[in-house]
């Protein structure tokens, strides 16, 4: 059995399954990959999306509260991070079960103020159209189809609207370690707003700023599993992200 369970939690619009299904075959035998499905996406879509950061995380609570039975560490980007952060000091504060990593990845410290005056779920449709080709995080195909990009919008918009309305609440500080990804060219999060991240926990707090935009993190996936790894099994040297 895996030493240490790794939750993984998706971007706006994103599939866990889809974004993190593969990530298991490039980590050392020794971590568990759960990746954390959102409601109105995956095997879960039936279920109505929801449209706040808060009602997602408790939403998933419960999955994570039912899987953890050994250490565990937390992943997440762009929404997935704030949902990320709110679970590990939710489950640490209020369920006494810290986490022993959490991972957070193109999103801008949360206690910072949101950026913009236009929100982007309030977009009208060509507008939000064109900011989700912006954003480069939507498949081509899927924005030249009306058929599919109607079937995705609503799951989109609920996404947008938790990302754009969530506002930080104060609260005790995290003891465990935490790890902050970045685009070097992402404008959503820039490289300047992922320090303040490390005021949020006690113990050390590593950014990590990498080539790319707001999705760097499909380009630059090999180099975020290898970094996982090393912060979880630091002792373990892998070799193609397999323990050797």
């Amino acid at each position: 059995m895996a030493r240490t369970l790794l939750f993984c939690l998706p971007y706006a619009g994103g599939s866990a399954m889809r974004i993190y299904g593969r990530w298991q075959r490039e980590l050392p035998d020794s971590i568990e990959v759960v990746p954390v499905e959102y409601a109105g996406r995956g095997a879960r879509i039936v279920d109505t999306p929801l449209t706040s950061v808060d009602a997602i995380t408790a939403d998933v609570m419960g999955i994570l509260l039912a899987r953890i039975d050994r250490p565990y560490a937390i992943f997440g980007h762009s929404l997935g991070a704030l949902v990320a952060f709110e679970l590990a000091r939710r489950l640490e504060h209020l369920h006494g079960r810290p986490a022993t990593h959490l991972f957070v990845s193109g999103q801008r410290a949360p206690q910072l103020p949101h950026p913009l005056a236009q929100y982007d779920y309030q977009l009208p449709e060509p507008e939000f159209k064109e900011r989700l080709r912006e954003l480069a995080g939507t498949p081509e195909e899927v924005l030249a189809n009306e058929e599919l990009l109607n079937l995705v919008t609503p799951v989109l918009r609920a996404d947008f609207e938790a990302a754009d309305t969530y506002r930080y609440r104060p609260g005790p500080r995290m003891t465990c370690p935490l790890t902050v990804y970045g685009g070097a060219d992402d404008p959503e999060a820039p490289p300047d707003t992922l320090p303040d991240w490390s005021a949020l926990t006690s113990a050390p707090c590593d950014v990590r700023v990498l080539p790319g935009q707001h999705f760097f993190l499909n380009d630059e996936q090999a180099t975020v599993l290898k970094g996982i790894a090393t912060d979880l099994e630091p002792t373990s040297p892998t070799t193609n992200g397999r323990t050797s």
